[in-house]
């Protein structure tokens, strides 16, 4: 995945309905994205673009180990702020506006609003299986941990013909390392700790059920989305399938492949407070598409009053 210089998100300008592009069921070295891992990375491309030409560099100047390195560069990439080409990496415009110290809207990603904005991009465009599955096709809001690994598996086979067991469960478990609420501890959030930001979006959570562990999503209002957030992922959605029209249905936003209101698991309800609050700033207007349904309308300079909004400093 790439992402274009754009400030929205955008895979080399193009939108593929189908959740991403090749599937991808390894790379993090299983380490789940850590408290400081991505503010630490933007700063040390800033200062040397060399940064991975070799492991003893970019070991001394990020302070981890080889296989964490491996895992912070994969993580780098999957969230669309890092390009690497030939040993050579640079941050992308996405990172800059997120993370820059001088001109970035959040640059220790204190915000979660910054997370939601991440968690669109790992899940809208970075074709990882277990995101793929859990948040972009998964229909019920509780599965097993075992059945969600065979549901990963069976992609996964789909998508390359083969793919080890062991494989298929480590990719799970990082997306449940990232994600599950049931893990997160209030008093230990920062640099140096080991848990990972994700998990304070509450989007899934975890239980132990006559042995078995048992994985919900929540669906429903997400307290912590803010108006800027949902404006990056309406405007990159937008922009991806109906390009050029002033106008997109509410219906495509709610249950559209990738659309905010799968990524984001908001239903009828909370999609609409969402709008409401975003129409509000930003000049659209939601009207009635003569049909029973809504349509949510703009003009020509919704793309970029959009974007104006997505950027907003809290």
């Amino acid at each position: 995945m790439r992402l274009t210089d754009a400030g929205s998100a955008g895979v080399n300008g193009d939108w593929n309905p189908s959740g991403g592009h090749a599937q991808i069921y390894s790379g993090h070295e299983s380490f789940a994205c850590r408290y400081g891992w991505l503010p630490k990375l933007y700063e040390a491309v800033q200062q040397d673009e060399g940064l991975f030409s070799s492991d003893e560099r970019s070991i001394l100047a990020l302070g981890l180990g080889k296989n964490m390195v491996k895992a912070l560069r994969f993580w780098g990439q999957t969230f669309g702020l890092l390009h690497v080409e030939r040993g050579s990496a640079r941050n992308t415009e996405f990172a800059r506006r997120l993370l820059d110290g001088e001109s970035g809207i959040d640059p220790y990603l204190e915000n979660p609003g910054s997370l939601w904005r991440l968690h669109w991009i790992v899940t809208a465009h970075a074709g990882l299986g277990a995101w793929v599955a859990t948040f972009l096709e998964l229909q019920d809001t509780q599965i097993t941990r075992n059945r969600l690994i065979d549901v990963v598996r069976s992609r996964a086979m789909a998508a390359r013909g083969s793919v080890t067991h062991r494989t298929a469960t480590a990719h799970v478990d990082i997306l449940l390392q990232t994600y599950d609420w049931s893990r997160f501890d209030a008093a230990t959030p920062g640099e140096d700790a080991t848990g990972c930001p994700f998990q304070e979006l509450q989007l899934v959570e975890t239980s132990t059920v006559n042995g078995q562990m048992h994985v919900s999503v929540k669906r429903g209002t997400k307290p912590q989305l803010d108006v800027g957030a949902f404006a990056f992922a309406l405007n990159d959605y937008w922009q991806g399938t109906a390009r050029g029209s002033r106008s997109i249905s509410l219906r495509s936003l709610l249950i559209g492949q990738r659309s905010p209101g799968v990524v984001f698991r908001l239903d009828e309800g909370s999609l609409f407070a969402c709008l409401e609050q975003l129409c509000e700033i930003s000049g659209l207007e939601m009207r009635s598409d003569g049909a029973g349904g809504m349509d949510i309308v703009g003009d020509s300079q919704m793309n970029k009053r959009l974007e104006e909004v997505a950027w907003l400093r809290n």
